[in-house]
């Protein structure tokens, strides 16, 4: 019999409800542009923002959000595999190498290749991976859209986390076109759901357990420039896909989404 706790998840991401409170209950979308994508910001306040972030991402749902969705992917455990993956607009890559780590002790290799259009912060993802220890890393300064990608299905995975709320609409469903035709077993997105909780709880995190300047005006605003679930779904419906995938929408803990592409066969 499922717990209380299943039952309580349960009802609060069901459709009904979702549509319900996405509709009704959630901020107007902001189109404001965040400090981060400033093309000046100095190294040291970039490094101090991407610290914050990833105190972020490893307690409240970036880390684990996005193993979570790869996992039933994996290869069965005790199979020694070489992985490959891609992150897009990867920041510093603090999650794709936060799965290097943990799924090395699972015995699975990962070759992580990270893309971000500020050489600012490709160098600071090259000085964590370093400092992480992953020698098989590579991290690239390019625009996704405009890069020369390898052949179709290069990759294992391609990634991409809180990116999208800094994208349009319209740039939203390139990536999602990109993530599918890039990746050969799966894709998932992670980015925040546009709620009034996920509003307040960004200002109370950057007041109290995060406090660089950076992102106490980003965080909350990152919020408001977030899509909800019913609005990723439309970004699904319009992108153009080939067959054999299946695209899933999902609200996760944390006032997080998760796109999740899978290829029925690998």
């Amino acid at each position: 019999m499922p717990s209380l706790l299943d039952q309580a998840n349960r009802l609060l991401t069901s459709p009904a409800l979702t549509k319900y409170t996405d509709r009704y209950l959630s901020p107007r979308q902001s189109f404001e542009a965040e400090l981060l994508d400033a093309p000046d910001q100095p190294k040291e306040a970039l490094a101090g923002t991407f610290r914050d972030l990833r105190v972020i991402n490893r307690w409240f749902g970036g880390w684990s959000l996005v193993e979570s969705n790869l996992r039933p992917f994996l290869p069965p455990a005790g199979q020694t595999t070489r992985l490959t993956l891609l992150d897009l607009a990867a920041g510093v890559a603090d999650v794709p190498l936060a799965l290097a780590q943990r799924w090395q002790k699972r015995g699975l290799g990962l070759r992580v290749t990270v893309v971000d259009l500020n050489p600012t912060i490709v160098e600071l993802a090259e000085e964590a991976a370093h400092q992480a220890g992953l020698a098989d890393f590579q991290a690239i300064a390019a625009d996704v859209f405009a890069y020369p990608w390898p052949q179709d299905h290069a990759y294992d995975f391609v990634t991409c986390s809180l990116a999208f709320h800094h994208f349009s609409a319209e740039q939203c469903v390139r990536m999602l076109e990109l993530m599918a035709r890039l990746s050969k077993r799966a894709f998932v997105v992670n980015d925040l759901r546009r709620s009034w909780f996920g509003w307040l709880g960004a200002h109370f995190l950057t007041r109290t357990i995060t406090r660089h300047p950076l992102n106490r005006n980003d965080a909350p605003l990152s919020v408001l420039r977030a899509f909800t679930r019913a609005e990723l779904a439309g970004l699904v419906r319009q992108a153009h896909f080939e067959p054999g995938l299946v695209v899933r929408v999902k609200r996760q803990p944390f006032s997080r989404l998760a796109i999740v592409g899978e290829y029925t066969t690998v």
